[in-house]
């Protein structure tokens, strides 16, 4: 069986300075951009785009909102966390389905968000397909390509700027597009 893709990216909330860090501290999802790519077809079949609520630190939000360039006003159209889970799995479908992120943070901050928010994660770790480690794998290269280079190497333009979460899986979507036709398969991962 073929699964479908589900390219997903998150924006989350940061704190780097050790010097005031609240006790138990973890990264919340601040942005969701998502696209599903049709296996067969290789068209993006269903996206999403939303800002997310930090919900145990808001506060906290601050340093991910700058780096992501996100403004308070966007803050305003936020969803919680539940309705972005809910929108995940109107597109994701478990076994048939591959989360794919570039790189292994994406896959950890939604698996610890449900963790702390005290629900099932949707998402099936065997469904968790590391698109930087495939791209590494499929290169031969020794070292993590980043999203931008990776993109400059394939030859796509980026319309804006990268850290949003919609553009940066956009941009992962184009990558993965063209390692299929030139006959890449997640199989050989």
């Amino acid at each position: 069986m073929s699964k479908d893709f589900f390219v997903v990216d998150f924006e989350f909330t940061q704190y780097t300075n050790r010097i005031g860090r609240p006790r138990g501290f973890f990264s919340e999802i601040i942005e969701i951009g998502a696209v599903k790519i049709d296996r067969i077809t290789n068209e993006i079949t269903g996206h999403i785009q939303n800002f997310v609520k930090p919900h145990f630190y808001p506060n906290q939000a601050t340093e991910g909102m700058a780096f992501s360039m996100i403004t308070k006003s966007d803050m305003e159209t936020a969803i919680d966390f539940g309705c972005m889970l809910k929108k995940i799995e109107a597109l994701y479908i478990p076994g048939a389905t591959y989360f794919v992120s570039w790189g292994g943070a994406d896959y950890s901050v939604v698996k610890e968000g449900c963790e702390r928010h005290g629900v099932p994660n949707p998402i099936q770790r065997e469904d968790f397909l590391d698109f930087a480690e495939a791209y590494k794998q499929w290169y031969g290269d020794t070292n993590t390509t980043s999203l931008r280079n990776a993109a400059e190497e394939q030859n796509i333009t980026i319309e804006g700027l990268l850290h949003t979460a919609y553009l940066d899986a956009i941009t992962t979507s184009r990558i993965l597009q063209n390692l299929l036709e030139d006959g890449w398969k997640p199989e050989d991962l």
